[in-house]
């Protein structure tokens, strides 16, 4: 009786072995390590941009255009903005100031806009990680990645 019972005891224990121990070490034997895999941050950006986290509005007003940014991170930069009038890109980067700061800067902060930009779209260049998005602004509207 206890042969049998000892017998019975090695049979589980073998097919655990087979069926969970095994495939679960190959299943781990498998995976790359992640360190050695490199990441696309620029989906990460994008996604951060379209909705999810940083909301970029672009507030046109004859008087007074500034790009209002909700949500900002520091790690997240605005290092470029352009604008489009006749299929020519302008670049007004220099142009942009905050607290008498010049660009890059983190995105935390209202800036306020050349006049002449109030009724173009915007491109705007933003880095973080090490990767560089362009994102597309309309007057009184969000911006997009494209």
């Amino acid at each position: 009786m206890k042969a049998q019972s000892e017998y019975i005891g090695f049979i589980i224990a073998i097919i655990l072995i087979v069926i969970v121990i095994i495939p679960l070490f190959f299943l781990l034997n498998n995976y790359d390590v992640p360190s050695v895999k490199t990441y696309n941050y620029c989906t990460v950006i994008e996604d951060k941009i379209n909705g999810n986290g940083i909301i970029i509005y672009f507030n046109a007003s004859p008087s007074k255009p500034e790009l209002v940014i909700y949500r900002g991170c520091s790690s997240y930069y605005l290092s470029g903005v352009y604008y489009e009038n006749n299929g020519i890109w302008y670049n007004i980067t220099s142009c942009i100031s905050y607290n008498g700061k010049k660009l890059p800067l983190p995105l935390i902060y209202n800036l306020t806009l050349p006049t002449q930009v109030w009724k173009y779209p915007l491109s705007l260049q933003i880095e973080a990680y090490n990767d560089t998005v362009f994102a597309i602004v309309y007057p009184n509207q969000t911006a997009f990645t494209s």
